[in-house]
């Protein structure tokens, strides 16, 4: 079954019945009562088989749509690439003056095609991690990672959106900040993902903090914005797919709000916790915690 907790409550609630009457048929008792009894224990031994026979059958109805699921979406992120990469390729040929030269409007058009196109190319990505985890089919490729280096990749794919905004992100990352052990593209998605939340939600010319600490046999990462906060209700649902706000200054911002998610779930993938610490307009902590890198040989026992 997928849910062995609930399986083996069950099967317990019903041995204790089962032991009850059993019980009550060895003592004393006209023989009028103890068959009832023993008509009883028997009627409780078939409504268990029944009982778990239905979880079964439920848990395999659960597998399959899931699968279902995962299926379609396998097949409509790949469907969708295509067409995608074409539109994006030619509208970088069209900027490039291929077709003839284009005024500001028909350039700032372009614009927003291409940058439209992008936002839907991340939501396929997103969508197709999420289903190759549901599908165990996501591997990781796990080795020694340096935080500062995956640090400053994700603050370099970051930086016109930050400048756009006219922010600043300040760095604290101790020297001999110990590796840890993970995956490193998938390292750099998650911070990533965590700076342009930052970014998304801090106003212009606001402040953007990053440290980094070891702590115990993990590295913890903090990502400190200047944004609006989150209320002590959405904070119980940040993590969870397709949640978003009913805040204003979020419904404003673009995004599927998959990312966190997704994040999340590659954290805990590599042997992480995540997090957030947030009072509503005064701005948001998010948190990570990685195992730090060990030998090789120890790392793989301990995996």
């Amino acid at each position: 079954m997928d849910n062995p907790k609930l399986e083996k409550q069950t099967q317990g609630h019903l041995n204790e019945i089962q032991a009850a009457l059993q019980k009550l048929a060895s003592s004393p008792l006209p023989e009028e009562s103890l068959a009832s009894i023993r008509q009883a224990t028997d009627t409780l031994s078939s409504l268990s088989q029944i009982i778990l026979s239905s979880q079964e059958e439920t848990a395999g109805a659960v597998r399959q749509a899931q699968e279902e699921r995962n299926q379609f979406i396998s097949h409509v992120t790949h469907e969708l690439r295509l067409p995608m990469t074409s539109i994006k390729g030619y509208t970088d040929l069209l900027r490039q003056g291929l077709a003839g030269p284009l005024n500001e409007q028909q350039l700032n058009f372009l614009d927003t095609i291409r940058n439209n196109v992008e936002r839907m190319s991340a939501l396929l990505s997103d969508l197709s991690d999420i289903s190759r985890i549901d599908g165990g089919r996501l591997r990781l490729d796990l080795g020694k990672v340096e935080i500062k280096e995956s640090v400053a990749t994700a603050l370099d794919s970051l930086h016109l959106i930050q400048e756009q905004k006219r922010q600043k992100i300040t760095s604290h990352l101790p020297a001999g900040l110990p590796p840890v052990w993970a995956d490193p593209n998938r390292v750099i998605q998650i911070l990533t993902c965590l700076l342009r939340n930052a970014i998304m939600y801090t106003p212009e010319g606001g402040e953007i903090t990053i440290r980094a600490r070891p702590e115990d046999d993990e590295v913890s990462i903090q990502v400190k914005d200047a944004g609006i906060g989150i209320s002590l209700e959405d904070q119980a649902r940040l993590f969870s797919p397709f949640f978003r706000s009913a805040a204003p200054a979020v419904r404003e911002q673009h995004g599927w709000e998959l990312r966190l998610n997704l994040s999340a779930r590659l954290v805990q993938m590599m042997g992480g916790e995540i997090g957030a610490d947030s009072t509503t307009g005064s701005g948001s902590e998010f948190w990570v915690t990685l195992p730090q890198a060990k030998s090789p040989t120890n790392q793989e026992q301990d995996g």
